[in-house]
């Protein structure tokens, strides 16, 4: 995506002790969004998926969204939503986000920009998969929901989102074969075209929140216990 606001942070060094046990913290279960600018939602009216997901999520079992971004017209802000990250580029940054925020959830959605820059598409799942089993390994415990990305209307780009989001499912049960808790969300299957923007990329607002109540629809039997 062209929209790219990275934050200065500490360079990570190679060697990243694990993180220990995820945990509820104080303000509650420790829940982090994760991925690029669909994530981090609309720059100019603040509007994001966590939008509404904030919103279902009140009543229920009390949950601290958590990451070093602070953005959204919400209450809690914090997220791990990076405009323009690739899935190689998120993993350069993993280490540092998990030992900052010590997620019990990770909601991930990830993947659009390597398609939109066709970066090595046929090793897009390989990465995806490396990235979802490091962070089941750095903090043990933790449950991901790895989403498929959002349509897009350029039917060539269309395509090669089609392609990418097939391979998901399968990465989600290669590592659960592991022992990991992850679980597949298929947004893309609720999403539809009039729900992207006139940037072909991006969801309208009224697009943003539909995919808070696909994020709530997934994340909460996870947060009652059930399978």
């Amino acid at each position: 995506m062209k929209l790219r606001l990275l934050l200065a942070v500490p360079l990570i060094v190679a060697a990243v002790l694990v993180v220990g046990p995820a945990t509820p913290g104080g303000g509650g279960v420790r829940l982090m969004p994760l991925g690029d600018s669909i994530t981090y939602g609309n720059p100019e009216t603040g509007v994001s998926y966590r939008t509404s997901l904030w919103q279902h999520l009140q009543g229920g079992p009390q949950v601290d969204l958590v990451g070093s971004v602070r953005w959204g017209n919400l209450p809690d802000r914090d997220n791990e939503g990076h405009p323009g990250m690739r899935i190689d580029e998120l993993r350069s940054w993993i280490d540092y986000w998990l030992t900052l925020n010590r997620p019990r959830y990770v909601l991930l959605h990830i993947g659009t920009n390597d398609v939109v820059q066709a970066r090595d598409l046929a090793e897009a799942p390989a990465r995806l998969q490396e990235l979802v089993e490091h962070i089941t390994r750095r903090v043990p415990g933790v449950t991901i929901l790895v989403a498929s990305i959002v349509p897009s209307p350029d039917q060539g780009l269309n395509e090669r989102i089609d392609t990418y989001n097939a391979a998901i499912p399968g990465v989600v049960s290669a590592v659960r074969a592991t022992g990991a808790d992850v679980r597949f969300v298929d947004l893309n299957a609720r999403m539809a075209l009039s729900d992207i923007s006139s940037d072909k990329l991006h969801p309208t607002d009224a697009g943003f929140l539909k995919m808070g109540d696909i994020w709530y629809d997934a994340l909460a039997p996870v947060l009652l216990g059930t399978p």
